[in-house]
């Protein structure tokens, strides 16, 4: 490969994003937005910077916004390099790209060659990968199949699947992605939830696939819509094609976890600004009972109404009639043996 030769974002992909020392140097904002997982951000120009060689681009010409560019980016320049050199303190390879592996990217890959770094870039840069990003999820891998969890809230449905994960299952954490807990309190202790968009979920549920081999993933029966976001039809359709697993627990259990969970005595008027927007489903009076229930810190009896007035009606409307499994728990530990060993034998079969 030449210095100035670009990458294609296959050999990116085969060489594996873990292998290679990946810098998007587009603005903060255009990062947060979304980018190539295992990515981290360099950005040649800030948001407000980005935005003043936009506008001179647009009303005087592109050679004046150019050069407005190099009068900007010239005293960060030696903090540009440094901040290069420190992620390259490996034998991986460098490769930098921008939203669309123009003139940021290549400009970005020719100042840091002044301090002898080899650096490449991304054909198409962002662009490209979103296009792929779109078309992995449009033509979602035939033998690509799934186990969904369900289960009334409270039943600890999330935990027991991240602890399958870290237990080397493959599990798609759609609430993960979506920085929310698939609830009407769902953003509460998801310090993440601002950054979420449509774009950064379905990257994230792409990176899920990419970097876990086998074909069965368990996943959380959910409703299509998760917070902000909605899981792509191609692969909610896939979902609910799979193996279907009910979770049957005590209301002591659920109303334990839930309290437990959610942090009531930590996040009381997030929970009651949450609560604030149910009023058209539960009235002005229910409201009231239960905020009042939140005052005097009687968490477990505002979390018995919720479960069974509000939630457990809307979960009954979007389980399965006759699911495969039905598996009885007390505690984490026990649903997660229980979920595993029905993995591990449709794995097998």
């Amino acid at each position: 490969m030449s210095l100035n030769e670009e990458l294609e974002l296959s050999y990116i992909l085969d060489k594996g994003l873990e292998n290679i020392n990946l810098v998007d140097v587009r603005s903060p904002s255009e990062y947060v937005e979304d980018h190539i997982p295992t990515a981290v951000n360099i950005p040649l120009l800030d948001d407000e910077e980005r935005k003043q060689v936009g506008i001179c681009y647009k009303q005087v010409g592109p050679k004046e916004a150019r050069v407005l560019g190099v009068d900007i980016v010239s005293p960060k320049l030696p903090q540009f390099i440094r901040d290069f050199l420190e992620i390259k303190q490996n034998n991986k390879i460098t490769v930098a790209y921008c939203w669309r592996g123009g003139l940021r990217s290549n400009s970005a890959a020719g100042l840091v060659r002044i301090a002898g770094v080899q650096v490449y870039t991304i054909k198409g840069g962002w662009k490209e990968y979103r296009r792929y990003v779109a078309d992995f999820i449009e033509n979602l891998p035939l033998e690509l199949n799934f186990i969904n969890f369900y289960g009334p809230t409270g039943c600890a449905k999330t935990e027991i699947l991240r602890k399958l994960h870290k237990d080397g299952l493959n599990v798609l954490d759609l609430e993960m992605a979506a920085a929310h807990k698939g609830s009407s309190f769902g953003r509460i202790d998801e310090p993440e939830y601002k950054n979420v968009t449509q774009k950064n979920f379905e990257s994230k549920i792409w990176h899920t696939f990419y970097r876990n081999e086998g074909e069965l993933f368990l996943c959380e029966g959910e409703s299509k819509k998760i917070g902000k976001v909605s899981i792509p039809n191609p692969v909610y359709e896939r979902m609910n094609s799979g193996v279907s697993v009910v979770a049957d627990t005590s209301l002591d259990f659920r109303i334990a976890f839930t309290v437990e969970n959610y942090k009531p005595d930590r996040y009381i008027e997030e929970i009651r600004g949450s609560l604030l927007r149910l009023k058209r489903f539960i009235g002005s009076a229910k409201i009231a009972e239960l905020s009042a229930m939140l005052d005097r810190g009687d968490y477990e009896s505002f979390t018995r109404d919720m479960l069974v007035e509000y939630y457990d009606p809307l979960y009954m409307r979007s389980t399965p009639e006759k699911p495969d499994y039905v598996i009885k728990y007390e505690s984490i530990e026990e649903g997660s043996e229980k979920l595993a060993q029905i993995y591990k034998n449709s794995a097998a079969s």
